[in-house]
């Protein structure tokens, strides 16, 4: 290809911002107009920050869009430059963005270059050096995600058993190799909100890796029959739809803890995953090798999911099932904690203090069973940040160790936000969440949900109530973006609207009043809990 004096070296790819044609290795592909001129923004101004305000001005002079449009740009530039070598798009927390080129892979401008951008590419090398050693330091403690890694996205298994009943088995199997696969620092794994939010059956595989952002996607079907157990997975190339590997395994179902073993060791194999000595010991660790402690769990697991307070006792049964048959099977345990915390946050028992210690003794009893299970510390650190016990520093050391234990934890961050927002830092709270949104391709609803009600608390409450408006659609059953959206509502002055869904809130079971509605919250912060309490009074709540 024949570069014009418009044409950008950027690291090892070419980019012409005119087209938006982006060449990396010879393999040419178009960008949106819109991601283009952000990235061209980005690459004249290569070394220096650019705040989000900046390129909405620059991209959208006269048109009135929100952040989030920045935010996929980014996202889109990400993915379009994760093969790239030599260039880096950093997120400087609260203030923007940063394009760097590393000394080691950059290249020269070509003789025939503006002057500008020659000037801007020298000066580049020596901003990205002093950059790598001032930078990062809000995100020293976390994790980034690497452009190099792999993404493996792991579909929901069909269940082809013929019987509805066994959908929580088939979703199980890829749940818990989704687990197995998180916790490795060579490769990074897609949440199981994300890839299970789309239907298989209906998206191909090159557009379920596109829209994950995916550069392999693995694909199950589970038959379990009386006493035969068969068990198909296909790695599959994201970009060409072609299998990587594929293999049927049959046996009976007490195989199926084998099966699951060697379909992760498989997988690895094929991917050339390289395993540090703790992570090829910890892959190794199923949790219990009793088949009744597995589908107990796998069966309490999915009814935790539902989110009622019927199926809250049912979890409950399963899971002390499976700690009944395997005591020392940790996950259950880490489980169970959350049972007995859903079951307190939403007036689903009288008998409170009870579960609440029956809570905080299974989410203990995990981490003593098993230090080195991420979900164990996730577990105990969001029992840290309800009302009925809240302890800042401990909710914020549990995340950080499961963050450490598991890589790809991605929802750590939105954890991590919402103890800032419950403390009063609503400010601090919002970089963490847009971390969460641009690691994230398909964001759980309660993403928006912290993401409105950081806004709340800072008054943007037009803002919040998109995102409260779009988290309660998503989950329709989960309280807490009602909670918000009728404080939002009283703080518009759309009491109609606020009337509405307090409404709606008490359809799921629950008393709309002040009282009751703080009593519920987990805000600590006495100036956030008067704003609360102020909105639901604005929305002309009664007050108990």
């Amino acid at each position: 290809m024949t570069k014009t004096v418009d044409q950008v070296q950027i690291g090892d790819a070419v980019f012409d911002p005119d087209s938006g044609e982006l060449s990396v290795h010879g393999d040419r592909s178009n960008l949106r107009p819109q991601t283009a001129r952000v990235l061209t923004v980005l690459v004249e101004r290569e070394g220096s920050l650019v705040s989000k305000a900046d390129l909405l001005n620059h991209v959208w002079p006269d048109t009135h869009v929100t952040e989030d449009s920045v935010v996929q740009c980014i996202s889109e530039i990400r993915k379009a430059f994760r093969d790239v070598g030599g260039v880096e798009l950093r997120t400087i927390p609260k203030k923007g963005y940063r394009l760097v080129f590393h000394m080691s892979d950059a290249k020269p401008p070509k003789p025939g270059s503006p002057p500008l951008r020659r000037f801007l590419l020298l000066t580049g090398l020596l901003a990205a050096f002093i950059l790598a050693l001032l930078g990062g330091l809000f995100w020293s403690k976390e994790p980034s995600p690497s452009p190099h890694r792999t993404t493996v996205a792991v579909m929901p298994f069909q269940n082809m058993s013929g019987d509805l009943g066994q959908a929580y088995f088939s979703n199980g199997l890829a749940e818990d190799l989704i687990v197995d696969l998180s916790g490795l620092s060579d490769i990074r794994v897609v949440s199981r909100g994300a890839s299970f939010s789309l239907d298989a059956s209906t998206t191909s595989v090159r557009e379920m890796a596109d829209i994950l952002r995916a550069d392999v996607i693995v694909e199950g079907s589970v038959r379990r029959i009386s006493n035969s157990l068969r068990l198909s997975v296909a790695l599959v190339d994201g970009e060409t739809g072609a299998n990587l590997w594929a293999k049927r395994f049959e046996g009976t179902p007490e195989d199926v803890l084998t099966f699951q073993d060697e379909v992760a060791h498989e997988l690895l194999r094929t991917l050339s995953v390289r395993l540090s000595g703790a992570e090829r010991a910890r892959l190794d660790v199923r949790g219990t090798n009793n088949i009744e402690a597995h589908d107990a769990y796998l069966r309490g697991r999915e009814l935790e999911n539902l989110y009622t307070s019927e199926t809250n006792l049912k979890a409950e049964a399963a899971l002390k099932e499976a700690i009944r048959i395997d005591p020392d099977y940790a996950l259950p345990h880490a489980h169970l904690a959350q049972v007995y915390s859903f079951r307190v946050e939403n007036n689903w028992t009288r008998d409170r203090e009870g579960n609440i210690d029956a809570a905080f003794y299974h989410a203990e009893r995990a981490i003593v069973l098993d230090p080195e299970l991420p979900f164990a510390h996730f577990s105990l650190g969001r029992l840290y940040t309800r009302s009925f016990a809240p302890d800042e520093t401990r909710a914020i050391n549990a995340y950080r160790t499961a963050i450490q234990l598991d890589p790809n934890y991605d929802d750590a961050y939105v954890f991590l936000a919402n103890i800032h927002i419950f403390n009063g830092r609503a400010d601090e709270a919002l970089p963490l969440i847009l971390e969460a949104f641009e690691r994230n391709p398909l964001p759980p609803y309660w993403y928006d949900l912290a993401e409105g009600m950081a806004n709340y608390f800072l008054e943007n409450y037009e803002k919040a109530e998109a995102h409260l408006v779009r988290a309660r659609d998503r989950n329709p059953s989960a309280p807490y973006p009602y909670r918000f959206l009728i404080a939002t509502y009283g703080q518009l002055g759309d009491t109609d609207e606020a009337e509405w869904m307090a409404m709606e809130y008490e359809a799921l079971g629950r008393e709309a009043t002040v009282e009751d509605l703080l009593n519920s919250a987990s805000i600590q912060d006495p100036a956030y809990r008067m704003a609360f309490a102020e909105g639901f009074r604005k929305a002309n709540v009664p007050e108990n």
